[in-house]
């Protein structure tokens, strides 16, 4: 008899040993294309989602589901990997709030504890019921409900306008006359997103919230780690992932110290975009650190009262059609950030769609989220380039374009998921060339105007194009 519990025990460890290393509650467990863990936890099961995405989900045919979760529970791996400097709270709860200094406040929060009271209160009945009562709060307590994040439009107050964005239309006047020299004069004066991409960029917050003053600061955080992994024009951005947390904590240091400004966060254009639908080695290879770097990002600036946080989401040409599992990212992603939370997403960032489709994509999104437990979606649409209809593909430098909308909070009364009209993308700047080291193919075709500097730089003969194209015009 002992030999035979000696070897149930032995058994039931080596059991365990080998379920840790599967996929934890709610992780992503398959889909096309995944390459990580295809196993879930003691507890739960593997349920597809949709083509794209599985996700482990409570297993209610277990009769003994909840004891096992809690047991392997500290044993997620790929949920919360970004920070080993809480070593004074991993004691506690090892992988569930790497960041948060506060735990006890947000426990009701978080999704990997949520099993463990209705557990105990139920001891005497059916350990399923609790679990198939639990499921659904699962799926929302984590999804958007941390911290002390603004849940505000910031867009409502008046917006800053970026002061080199300013001087590179000043370089344009200098070489205008007549009208067109008229209506560039009044470009300058349409808000615009300053944007948070170079090494030194940090060191730059400080002097736009003291110029700012009162106004709403419009940031783009665009520094992940392996950018523009899918092409070529942009790519770059942090040499590591703790590289890329220290720009974010240097970041949100100084927004602290500005404790009355309002700030707005747009987080990482094109990356949930690559997430979805990025194919290429070089973006598979990179999916669970993009993933962590956004939820990094929304754990932080999300928990700040005085920062409202959008997640790029692409635009609705792009992901359109895959809204289901861009909603199933966005959950994975908010679910591992705990202290932190969303006001909603943005949209067109670069791209040249027109408000009424990309608000018809916002619809369908916010009705995936909310499916997913992630409800009251707001979005930002950036209007900068978006003034001429178009039906190409191409996103770059493309011909015929024009400006849009101007900047501006809830500005249409018939799209309540609207919060602004926004130049996010610096309209005028290039977004890439056909020639030079960082060349983008894509750049070189017929539908993209000729001679364009690398991406990021003043494109003087764009800039006249949008003008000349403006719609509604100056």
């Amino acid at each position: 008899m002992k030999l035979i519990v000696c070897a149930s025990i032995l058994s039931a460890t080596l059991f365990k040993l080998t379920n840790a290393a599967c996929a934890g509650p709610y992780a992503q467990c398959g889909g096309n294309n995944f390459s990580g863990e295809k196993c879930c936890q003691d507890g739960y099961k593997c349920v597809a989602v949709n083509e794209w995405y599985s996700q482990c989900e409570v297993d209610n045919s277990a009769s003994n589901a909840a004891p096992w979760e809690n047991q392997n529970q500290n044993q997620q791996p790929q949920q919360n990997q970004w920070d080993q400097n809480q070593n004074q709270n991993q004691n506690q709860q090892p992988q569930q709030n790497p960041w948060d200094q506060n735990q006890n406040q947000n426990q009701n929060q978080n999704q990997n504890q949520n099993q463990q009271a209705p557990v105990e209160q139920q001891a005497p009945a059916e350990q399923q019921a609790p679990a198939e009562q639990q499921a659904p709060v699962e799926q929302q307590a984590p999804a958007n409900t941390g911290g002390s994040g603004s849940s505000q439009n910031f867009f409502q107050n008046e917006i800053y306008a970026n002061p080199r964005f300013i001087e590179e239309v000043d370089s344009s006047i200098a070489k205008l006359e007549g009208d067109l020299k008229d209506k560039a004069e009044k470009v300058k004066s349409v808000p615009t997103a300053v944007w948070l991409a170079w090494e030194g960029a940090p060191g730059e917050v400080a002097q736009h919230l003291e110029a700012a003053g009162s106004k709403t600061v419009v940031f783009i955080m665009y520094m992940i780690p392996t950018r523009d992994c899918n092409a070529n024009a942009s790519a770059g951005g942090a040499d590591s992932l703790e590289t890329y947390k220290g720009y974010i904590d240097k970041i949100s240091s100084t927004i602290k110290s500005y404790p009355n400004s309002k700030v707005v966060m747009i987080l990482e254009p094109d990356t949930l975009g690559n997430l979805v639908t990025a194919n290429s080695e070089a973006c598979k290879n990179v999916h669970t650190l993009h993933k962590n770097a956004l939820s990094y990002g929304v754990n932080v600036f999300g928990s700040m009262s005085n920062v409202s946080v959008y997640i790029d989401a692409a635009h609705g040409g792009w992901l359109g059609d895959s809204t289901d599992k861009v909603a199933a990212v966005i959950k994975e992603i908010l679910s591992n950030a705990p202290n932190g939370k969303i006001r909603g997403l943005s949209t067109n960032v670069s791209n040249y769609q027109p408000v009424e489709s990309e608000y018809g994509y916002h619809q369908k999104l916010a009705s995936a989220l909310s499916a997913v437990g992630i409800p009251d979606m707001h979005f930002v649409v950036d209007t900068g380039r978006s003034g001429v209809p178009v039906s190409s593909d191409t996103w770059c430098n493309l011909v015929g374009t024009g400006f849009g909308e101007r900047s501006k909070g809830n500005p249409n009364p018939g799209m309540p998921l609207l919060d602004a009209y926004m130049w996010l993308k610096t309209p005028g700047e290039a977004d890439g060339s056909s020639t030079g080291t960082r060349a983008d193919p894509v750049c070189a075709k017929s539908d993209s105007l000729p001679g364009a500097p690398d991406a990021g730089q003043w494109f003087h003969e764009y800039f006249v194009q949008l003008l000349k194209n403006a719609k509604p015009e100056f």
